[in-house]
């Protein structure tokens, strides 16, 4: 990925944040550095991991929600060594079962990145514009310049939102002893 966004990924009519829905872990983190900077909607706080390679950010939900992006803040200009160049995503399909989906590689990252996520049927196609899952996870397995600890700035997460429509004034019903009903006097 070579260009990230410039602004700022925000709710909108078509979708919504959903992070706050999440248990958000992280393998490692130095003091003052973790989750909460990390959800902060602050580019200028920081996660820090601490320790070895790979380092992970695993959001799990109590249920089954669709996402359809992640957004990512990275700065390679300020953190330089400290940022990720190889992120892996995974994603939790059943309970502790976790999948490869794909593979992010940046080149001196600076800004927003969209991680898009979609179901495609056996030929590539897409079926969904989302995916519906327990958990995903942000695996970093290499820093740029081989750095050994990472700092990712934000993470967002997004839902389509649903668009139903009930029609009251015109109400349809199939079974034959509510249709009685479908005419109001």
């Amino acid at each position: 990925m070579k260009n990230g966004l410039t602004n700022k990924p925000e709710s909108d009519r078509c979708r919504r944040e959903i992070g706050e829905f999440g248990i958000w872990t992280l393998t490692s983190a130095k003091a003052g550095n973790g989750v909460e900077q990390l959800r902060d909607d602050n580019v200028n706080s920081f996660w820090q991991s601490d320790g070895c390679q790979p380092h992970f950010l695993k959001i799990e939900f109590l249920k089954k929600f669709r996402i359809s992006e992640i957004w990512i803040f990275l700065d390679y200009k300020t953190d330089e060594s400290y940022t990720p160049n190889k992120i892996s995503l995974q994603i939790e399909n059943t309970f502790n079962e976790w999948i490869d989906y794909k593979l992010f590689d940046f080149e001196e990252p600076v800004g927003w990145y969209k991680m898009t996520l979609e179901e495609r049927n056996s030929k590539g196609e897409v079926i969904k514009p989302y995916l519906k899952l327990q958990g995903l996870q942000l695996v970093v397995l290499a820093n740029m310049h081989n750095g050994k600890d990472t700092h990712i700035r934000c993470v967002k997460l997004f839902s389509p939102r649903e668009h139903k429509s009930f029609e009251v004034s015109n109400p349809h019903f199939d079974s034959v002893e509510i249709t009685q009903y479908q005419t109001i006097r």
